[in-house]
This record gives C-alpha cells, sequence and structure tokens, in this order.
C-alpha cells in the first residue's frame, strides 16, 4: 500500500467500500495551491501583503456512481455543505494510518472534465471551490504511534487564519 486516498462530499455518495469510507469516492490524487500577493513597494518593514489567494482544490477519480451528482451539482451550480479527503499510509506493519485529513465547507464544482482512454476507465477531473478550508496533519513517532495533530484554517469569507 503506497497510499489511500478518499473523498466525502456530503449527500453524494461513491464506491468505497473501505469499512472507514464506506459509499466515500475513491480518489487517484488531488492538487491544492496558494499564492500571498505582495506589492513591489518596500515599506520599514518588508514588502505588504494582502488576503492569500486559494485555488480550486483539484481532484481527479475514476468515472464511479457519483458522476451523476457531480455533474447535477456543476450543471445547476448546488452548493456542497461540506467536503473531506482522507489520505492514508502504510505504517511499519501495512497497517492503514490517516496522515492528512482536508476539510472543507460551502463547497461548488467549479470546473469538471472528464477523459477516456482504451486501456482504463474515463478519468474525472473536479475542481473544488470553498468557503473555509482545513487542514490536519498527523505525526507519527518511529514506533508507529501517532504524536499529535497540526491543525491549520483558513476562512475565506472572514480572512480568519486558525488552528
Amino acid at each position: 500500500m503506497a497510499t489511500n486516498m478518499y473523498l466525502k462530499l456530503e449527500g453524494i455518495d461513491g464506491e468505497a467500500t473501505d469499512v472507514n469510507h464506506d459509499k466515500w469516492i475513491e480518489i487517484l490524487n488531488w492538487s491544492h495551491s496558494f499564492n500571498q500577493p505582495t506589492t513591489p513597494v518596500r515599506a520599514s518593514s518588508g514588502s505588504t501583503v494582502e488576503m492569500c489567494n486559494h485555488a480550486d482544490m483539484s481532484v481527479t477519480k475514476y468515472l464511479d456512481v457519483a458522476t451523476d451528482a457531480l455533474l447535477s451539482h456543476i450543471w445547476s451550480g448546488k452548493q456542497i455543505p461540506t467536503a473531506i479527503i482522507e489520505c492514508f499510509r502504510a505504517d511499519g506493519q501495512n497497517t492503514p494510518v490517516k496522515y492528512l485529513q482536508i476539510d472543507m465547507d460551502k463547497v461548488i464544482i467549479s470546473n469538471y472534465s472528464i477523459s477516456g482512454g482504451q486501456s482504463d476507465l474515463p478519468v474525472e477531473n473536479l475542481s473544488l471551490s470553498y468557503g473555509k478550508v482545513k487542514y490536519t496533519y498527523t505525526e507519527y513517532g518511529k514506533d508507529g504511534a501517532a504524536k499529535g495533530q497540526k491543525p491549520v484554517s483558513h476562512d475565506l469569507t472572514t480572512n480568519e487564519v486558525g488552528g
């Protein structure tokens, strides 16, 4: 097991059968980026900054039972109350352990594409826009025990950064 990743979009069922992720959406990968605009004018304390820009969360998955609902949501612009991405890797005993969870609120599917090929299932790419995001990383010790979580969040409506 290199890594397993799952997406839960509130109100949309997927085909995952993992005991802890029943009806979640199995994902192949995800990507997310941010940038902090600065001004070229230097103040006495350095460059000035603005509100951080969040790119949409990009997710890649295979075509599955969730496809119809995803299309319905992008075509109608219907908001998804919450979305969760959970990422797992194997510990020393090859047992899956969650190392990252990403929570999003007030989610809109802002972009959707699908492509097919000759030798595999069609692949879907989703872009998720949101009002708030929270990353929670779980650190593990050499003994495999969780050492603690390190959450950080950003509410785009209030520009609050928290833990």
